[in-house]
């Protein structure tokens, strides 16, 4: 079975088909390829220059210009790794994804980029890493694309940003920055300036064949296990049989990693309830990363983030803790069938409900106008009348220009039609003539005013 490009949106339900995402094999030539070419025309790229905030967007017919705006080297210019609607770089807008990215700041960890290059490599070779597409050196970083085939549907979302989150737990040693896994995430364009040190972004490519999702996945920790993945033989396929409550619990934990990294973000780090944020985050990570030693990592690169960090040794146990209390519920997640419970007396501990979430970190309604899972009834509502109002739109509904234009139509037929009447007998009853063209009394005598 292959899949064109594009196809993964079929995928009904993601989980409730089997789990093949195989397609045919596409090459990389350039590195821009991995961002536009034929087998990636749906939606727009869009650079983002940082001195003032300003998006370009480039659909596959506007490739030149997007190379001529690498020539510029301008100084800190980013493109993103995924297409969006033209004009917007929204999770909502997204229209396919395109590429996985891990974001190497090897210099927080006193880890020279020859020698991040180095380890890379093994780490390659052993097989707990895939070869990337590209390698981007950011000016003192390094910068891993994986191009996906053909490009997945956002739908796939949730699955790109799990193995993104799984690749970061392997290279978080080398500095790996863990909050970079949003969709909408953007990279540094090739040749531009990095304006912190003033040296120029380059690109080298790694390997010329793009990956299956399929591919990608075999990397991971499988969704359904904690264990790691046995090493598969290559050319064969896996299959993920179904299971009722994967993508809920994915998808909805991912989202919530991201809003609380952006909570952090929105406030500057000034966080009053420090222990409870990182609870809260380290039992979220843990359900993605199934690994205790990743999981305090990711929550000690969190603690950094605050103006005043926690002492190491608090944070150790805090997301111990939670990495415990969130196993022992993915355990009983699991032999319940992947189906949730509610049994208050079993004394394990499940995922808090965004109420809880949102009461205990104080989120204001302006904070959450910018997250995507961790909003309010309020929030809840605004977005669904935008939606729907979106959709209606999208259905055809006339604007009011046009529905004006529409009624005025509507009663020039109508003139013509009396008009026609009234030649035909001139002496007509007006509740015939009326009936006869499908309107009241009072509107036929302000047509005959108009007459």
């Amino acid at each position: 079975m292959l899949l064109k490009n594009g196809d993964v949106a079929t995928l009904k339900g993601v989980f409730d088909v089997a789990f093949l995402l195989q397609v045919e094999e596409t090459y990389i030539e350039e590195w821009h390829d991995c961002y536009l070419s034929e087998s990636k025309k749906t939606g727009f790229v869009c650079t983002l220059q940082l001195a003032n905030k300003k998006h370009r967007f480039y659909g596959l017919n506007d490739l030149d210009a997007l190379l001529k705006e690498a020539k510029k080297r301008k100084t800190d210019v980013y493109l993103s790794l995924n297409a969006f609607e033209y004009g917007t770089r929204t999770t909502k807008a997204l229209k396919q994804i395109r590429n996985i990215g891990v974001d190497i700041d090897c210099y927080k960890v006193n880890v020279s980029i020859s020698k991040a290059l180095e380890e890379i490599k093994q780490m390659i070779i052993k097989g707990k890493i895939p070869n990337p597409n590209l390698v981007i050196f950011s000016g003192r970083g390094l910068q891993l694309i994986y191009s996906i085939s053909g490009g997945a549907a956002p739908a796939m979302a949730f699955l790109t940003q799990y193995i993104t989150t799984q690749y970061i737990a392997e290279l978080k040693h080398l500095g790996a920055d863990t909050a970079a896994t949003d969709v909408t995430r953007v990279f540094r364009l090739p040749y531009s300036i990095n304006g912190r040190n003033g040296q120029q972004v380059t690109v080298e490519i790694w390997r010329t064949l793009e990956y299956s999702l399929e591919e990608l996945y075999s990397y991971c920790t499988p969704l359904e296990r904690r264990r790691k993945p046995v090493k598969r033989r290559k050319g064969t396929v896996s299959i993920l049989t179904p299971k009722s409550g994967l993508k809920t619990l994915y998808s909805l934990n991912t989202a919530r990693k991201n809003d609380l990294e952006l909570l952090v973000t929105l406030r500057n780090g000034d966080i009053e309830k420090r222990n409870v944020l990182t609870y809260i985050y380290a039992y979220t990570v843990a359900l993605i990363l199934k690994n205790k030693q990743a999981t305090i990592d990711f929550a000690l690169q969190l603690n950094d983030r605050f103006q005043e960090p926690q002492k190491a040794s608090e944070v150790k146990r805090t997301a111990g803790n939670a990495y415990d209390d969130a196993m022992e519920f993915f355990e009983e997640f699991k032999k319940r069938g992947f189906k949730r419970w509610y049994s208050p007396m079993d004394g394990i501990i499940k995922p808090m409900e965004n109420k809880t979430i949102i009461e205990k970190l104080e989120i204001t309604p302006e904070e959450m106008q910018q997250m995507a899972t961790l909003i309010d009834d309020n929030e809840k509502q605004k977005r669904d009348t935008e939606r729907k109002r979106k959709k209606r739109r999208e259905k055809g509904m006339l604007q009011r220009d046009e529905y004006i234009k529409q009624q005025h139509d509507k009663t020039d037929d109508k003139l013509f039609k009396l008009q026609e009447l009234l030649k035909q007998n001139p002496n007509a009853k007006k509740t015939e003539l009326a009936k006869q063209l499908g309107i009241s009394r009072t509107h036929l005598y302000r047509l005959m005013k108009q007459l």
